[in-house]
């Protein structure tokens, strides 16, 4: 799918979600930052992105991703936990 449509979100977001199962974390984090340029409503992709970063030690990073998924969708559970995990606020 990237290779038929470099710029459409789902194909990156697809990609990284593999990736980070895989245990590929800096490679699932590269393409949520792909999905975030091409689609920067995508909650999934912010959160996951948040995932990968947290993985990755990049709490800053993971905070941040976290509060933007929030944002775009403020019932997003996962997030809200996953800030609360870091000690941090929404």
């Amino acid at each position: 799918m990237i290779k038929l449509a470099p710029t459409d979100a789902r194909g990156w977001r697809n990609r990284g979600m593999i990736r980070l199962y895989k245990g590929d974390n800096k490679g699932g984090r590269a393409d949520y930052d792909k999905a975030v340029q091409f689609d920067p409503a995508d909650v999934f992709s912010w959160n996951n992105r948040a995932q990968a970063r947290m993985r990755l030690g990049d709490k800053s990073g993971a905070i941040a991703d976290f509060r933007k998924a929030l944002e775009l969708r403020p019932d997003l559970r996962s997030a809200r936990d996953s800030l609360r995990q870091l000690g941090a606020a929404p």
